[in-house]
């Protein structure tokens, strides 16, 4: 797959890189990212003479086909990294077969990114009233989204000062007089500590189901939560921690995928999120037990780099990397990959 990021960096500049770079504050210099390093210490063992003359990397969930387990992740300020944001994207997921989620941060009106005919997902902050989540989420099905997405680990920063990259994205859209598909002005301003509980969840997916949509909680590293989404009727559960933005200290997703995949009785869909940068990284995510594997950053760089046609040849790349992987492991398709040719180095 090719790497963006060095034109990325050239078309952003320092703070808008860095911001995309997301280092938190308690990460050090010389820290690798720990979602990157955790995936990287897993190694495909190949299987051969398997007889295979075909690998289909297709993939379906929640009643939609999708052309491989892959899905592009929401990402605030989408226009800040390209003229056309979350639009380009969109229209590569399109013609690719692929799904997007889209964050209720982005600048780019939803209506403008459903129109592509993209499999659309809005991502939701559980924070603030829940009144504003439910007409965000009769927004999101008036406009053609296939789901929620409701991001539930810290979906507010708490401390000023804590901003990933040490840049308030907030301030650069209201700069620039955005507003955004949460709020008609800027980034919508919600309480940092959260009151919502399992309670406002539910209140809120009785909404989204009645919408005829699903919800995907995403933000969660603890079997107990994933079975409580379950229990709840959460259609999904997304293993993320929010790309370590928050904190170099909380988990990384790869450890944490195979526990919660155990946690969770069949008919519930496991996606994950975080570190994903290599066709390798999803092979291994789906032999973990993950459904769909979610990557932002090397798209977001991809589309600061050279725009819709850079996205394209990133994401189709990636599909036909998958494929090649697949055919290597002596796989008819991802699900057909045994645990025994997964390894972890110590």
């Amino acid at each position: 797959m090719k790497d963006f990021r060095d034109a990325s960096r050239a078309a952003l500049g320092a703070e808008l890189y860095g911001y995309l770079a997301g280092r938190p504050h308690d990460m050090r210099p010389d820290d690798a990212d720990p979602n990157e390093l955790a995936w990287s210490r897993y190694r495909l063992v190949p299987r051969v003479l398997q007889g295979h003359d075909h690998v289909d990397v297709t993939c379906r969930l929640f009643g939609c086909d999708y052309a491989a387990p892959i899905g592009v992740g929401a990402f605030a300020a989408d226009r800040l990294f390209g003229e056309e944001g979350v639009t380009a994207i969109a229209r590569v997921c399109a013609s690719l077969g692929l799904p997007v989620v889209v964050s209720e941060e982005a600048v780019t009106p939803l209506g403008d990114i459903t129109a592509t005919r993209a499999d659309c997902w809005l991502q939701l902050r559980a924070a603030g009233p829940l009144e504003r989540a439910v007409r965000l989420a009769r927004e999101a099905s008036r406009a053609g989204c296939q789901g929620i997405v409701l991001t539930v680990l810290a979906p507010v920063h708490p401390v000023p000062g804590l901003h990933p990259g040490g840049v308030d994205v907030a301030a650069q859209v209201a700069q620039r007089g955005w507003a955004t598909i949460g709020a008609s002005e800027g980034v919508a301003r919600l309480p940092a500590f959260p009151s919502w509980g399992m309670d406002a969840m539910s209140e809120l997916l009785t909404v989204v189901h009645a919408l005829g949509m699903r919800l995907v909680l995403k933000g969660v590293l603890h079997p107990d939560d994933a079975r409580a989404a379950q229990a709840a009727g959460c259609d999904g559960v997304m293993v993320s921690n929010i790309g370590v933005r928050q904190s170099y200290r909380w988990a990384p997703v790869a450890g944490q995928l195979a526990s919660i995949g155990a946690a969770l009785e069949d008919g519930m869909a496991l996606l994950v999120d975080g570190g994903i940068r290599q066709a390798a990284d999803i092979v291994a995510a789906r032999v973990l037990g993950a459904h769909l594997s979610i990557v932002v950053r090397p798209v977001v760089h991809a589309l600061a780099a050279g725009g819709e046609a850079a996205v394209h040849d990133l994401l189709s790349g990636l599909v036909g990397e998958v494929q090649a992987i697949c055919a290597w492991m002596g796989a008819a398709s991802p699900g057909d990959i045994a645990r025994d040719q997964l390894i972890r180095l110590d």
